[in-house]
């Protein structure tokens, strides 16, 4: 682990490999670990994920307003300032969900940095993250209202979440990790500010978009509804779509069948040829 100082926030994120430059930025109330689900003994390439203001190790700045520290723009800020202070011209942009719109963002807004991007369930479009993330932003505000107790209470009297436990234990689940992760009561301010936010302004700046991209969608996923991923990929200049198996439902299938995926845009459009499988005790992690 190792960390650099950016708007009076210590920002935390790893580093492992050798390769072309991977930058992968995690979901709302996840943290850098999140990429594990995605590239977990990927090779040939320099995996970057990070923290972000407010999430796992990195704290917000106690000198800057949440509007200017939480939102696409500043956490777009921070993974470039990550890059710049390693030295990197040019990076793979990936993510899952909010860090598949921090990933856009980049492309988007910093074309010359991007070569490639890889989507995985993205959640935003170019307009706030709802009805589908509403929960998130009503448990945020709970949270800042009441505490965590209160953020518990509600959630347990939330429809959406009702209707998850009972149809979607694992989404449910996911959904009420954010009470209970790192700075749950002291970044709750996040959740709202992030679901209110977009990552980029018209969906017509997709199109003039011709970096390389994969976009993920699955189905059972309240939270990441398949039909954001397609509209996003058939907007893009130069994008594949590629339909994996139910994270919520079938969490093992999911991982694998993404990682390969991965493994093959890669190949194909930056040739880095795929490294060979191996044999050895102990597999991914959990």
């Amino acid at each position: 682990m190792a960390s650099f100082t950016y708007n009076g926030s210590e920002i935390h994120f790893n580093t492992a490999g050798d390769g072309p430059a991977l930058l992968f930025m995690h979901g709302l109330t996840a943290d850098r670990s999140q990429a594990q689900q995605c590239l977990d003994g990927l090779a040939g390439y320099r995996v970057i994920p990070l923290d972000m203001p407010g999430h796992g190790e990195s704290r917000l700045s106690r000198n800057l307003a949440l509007e200017k520290q939480a939102s696409f723009a500043s956490y777009a800020g921070v993974a470039k300032a990550l890059l710049a202070h390693l030295g990197i011209a040019r990076v793979i942009a990936g993510g899952i969900s909010m860090g598949a719109g921090l990933a856009l963002h980049l492309a988007l807004y910093s074309p010359g940095l991007v070569s490639a991007l890889l989507l995985v369930r993205p959640a935003w479009l170019n307009q706030p993250g709802r009805p589908h993330l509403k929960i998130i932003e009503d448990v945020g505000q709970a949270i800042m209202d009441s505490g965590a107790e209160g953020g518990e209470a509600r959630l347990l009297d939330h429809p959406f979440y009702a209707t998850a436990k009972t149809e979607n234990p694992d989404c449910a689940a996911s959904i009420k990790g954010a009470i209970h992760r790192p700075q749950a009561v002291e970044a709750a301010g996040v959740l709202s500010a992030l679901v209110a936010n977009r990552p980029f302004a018209q969906m017509s700046q997709l199109g003039k978009c011709t970096i390389p991209a994969l976009v993920v969608g699955n189905n059972a996923d309240p939270l990441h509804p398949a039909l954001i991923a397609r509209d996003i990929s058939g907007a893009l200049a130069n994008a594949e779509y590629f339909h994996a198996p139910p994270k919520y439902l079938e969490p093992a299938a999911h991982k694998a069948a993404i990682k390969l995926r991965i493994e093959q845009f890669l190949e194909t459009h930056l040739q880095v040829p795929r490294a060979p499988a191996h044999s050895s005790a102990g597999g991914d992690k959990p």
